[in-house]
């Protein structure tokens, strides 16, 4: 009976120590709850901004904001709630740089309570058919004008650079919400092709998948978006094709020197014209195209000219024994203006290419750009080298590409908008940033 009676008293005290436990638990929950709550409502801050950086293993996350332009970071746990526009719950690893959000935070603690991406914001990716007009803070997208907000966030590689760093090869995701551009991200960048033993080509062309076609300059250095190409060289009728691998801000040799061939291959083409009376020029000699013109593979310049139509000029390719190119041109004023100014309409059939980025022809003018910085680098203009730095070269108002290479360094492209005013104008680029840094 003692023993009895000592286990009863034994389960007894278990028994109470045990709803005192779970007292002491459920008052800590409630107190935490409750210093939870208390935290919550204590956040004193709500910002309107871009997401510029997503550290994920510290925990952190840098913000724009909209309004000042001014950089912050905050740090998130796991009591920060995260949403999505349709106010789902979502994790860090789910937000991108150049989300545009609400966050509500603590100031003091610089910590996150709630991160609700922004219901309308429109994001459009894979953007490669844009202009960006610098001087007015506007962009063309497919045909359609924004503008760019005054706080501006350009994102690449999960930092923040400037417009300028945007090359015409490179494929953008924008956020925009009433044709406002609040984040420009760099979601594809470009790498270089650099030819070797392209003697025999200087005055040729180089075609880069089906986007770009360039003559052929000694010392040439392009820009191309990053990607697997198959890359064209020929000139008077020889050459051929090579596989090449482009990386990001890498520079990609392209040896030559073994596409020179030995017979010197031609093609028919028959030209279908709208309107019949155009008068057609061929790399530079009017032709006669109402029977099938003879010409050498390769990379030939048209130029096309008719009274009441806008002059077109366009480059085809040659590659196979007969082909037929219909073209219909515009109505407008005749103007000697290159399918980079102008725009045009017309149905190839056959073996043939348009460039979308046909080169201009440079023109000569009495004022010059000077690039002073950064001194030492090569420089490339739109992938022709004109020299080492400090250099000039002759002013012509545009967009270009500048192209800055120094042995060592990593490799920069800026793209530039040049004035049309009667002046000399003066750039000063950043210091190359050293391989391996």
């Amino acid at each position: 009976m003692k023993k009895y009676g000592m286990l009863l008293f034994l389960g007894a005290l278990l028994l109470l120590i045990g709803c005192s436990k779970t007292e002491e638990t459920a008052l800590q929950t409630e107190e935490t709850t409750k210093t939870e709550e208390y935290e919550l409502e204590k956040a004193d801050s709500l910002d309107y901004a871009a997401i510029v950086k997503i550290d994920e293993k510290n925990q952190a996350i840098t913000y724009k904001n909209i309004a000042t332009g001014r950089n912050y970071t905050l740090s998130y746990n796991g009591a920060t709630s995260m949403q999505n526009r349709f106010n789902e719950e979502i994790v860090a690893g789910q937000l991108r740089e150049g989300d545009l959000v609400e966050v509500t935070f603590l100031k003091n603690k610089k910590l996150a309570r709630k991160v609700l991406l922004d219901k309308a914001c429109n994001i459009m990716e894979e953007i490669d058919d844009f202009s960006i007009n610098r001087a007015a803070s506007t962009m063309m997208i497919a045909g359609q004008q924004y503008e760019f907000s005054k706080s501006l966030a350009v994102l690449s590689e999960k930092e923040e650079v400037g417009l300028m760093d945007i090359n015409d090869a490179d494929m953008l995701r924008a956020h925009v919400v009433d044709h406002t551009i609040y984040s420009l991200v760099i979601d594809k960048g470009h790498g270089y092709i650099r030819l070797v033993n392209d003697e025999y080509f200087i005055g040729g062309f180089i075609e880069v998948g089906q986007d770009i076609i360039k003559p052929v300059t000694e010392g040439m250095l392009l820009a191309v978006p990053e990607g697997t190409y198959k890359v064209l060289i020929t000139n008077k009728g020889y050459g051929g094709e090579k596989e090449v691998v482009v990386e990001r801000n890498k520079e990609t040799q392209v040896d030559v020197g073994d596409l020179k061939g030995e017979i010197v291959k031609t093609g028919k083409i028959l030209f279908l014209i709208t309107p019949d009376d155009a008068k057609l020029s061929i790399d530079g000699r009017e032709t006669d195209y109402s029977q099938p013109v003879e010409l050498e593979y390769g990379i030939h310049q048209i130029v096309l000219k008719a009274d009441g139509y806008a002059t077109l000029t366009k480059y085809i390719k040659v590659g196979q024994e007969l082909a037929n190119i219909e073209i219909t041109m515009e109505a407008g004023e005749s103007t000697d203006v290159s399918e980079e100014e102008g725009s045009s309409k017309g149905q190839d059939t056959g073996n043939s290419s348009v460039s979308a980025n046909s080169p201009v022809s440079p023109s000569l003018s009495k004022y010059s750009v000077y690039i002073d910085a950064p001194k030492g680098a090569e420089l490339y203009l739109d992938g022709t080298y004109v020299g080492v730095v400090p250099a000039s070269f002759s002013k012509e108002s545009g967009n270009h590409t500048i192209t800055l290479r120094m042995s060592g360094y990593q490799t920069r492209s800026y793209s530039i908008q040049i004035d049309d005013e009667e002046k000399d104008v003066t750039y000063s680029f950043s210091d190359l940033i050293a391989t391996g840094q």
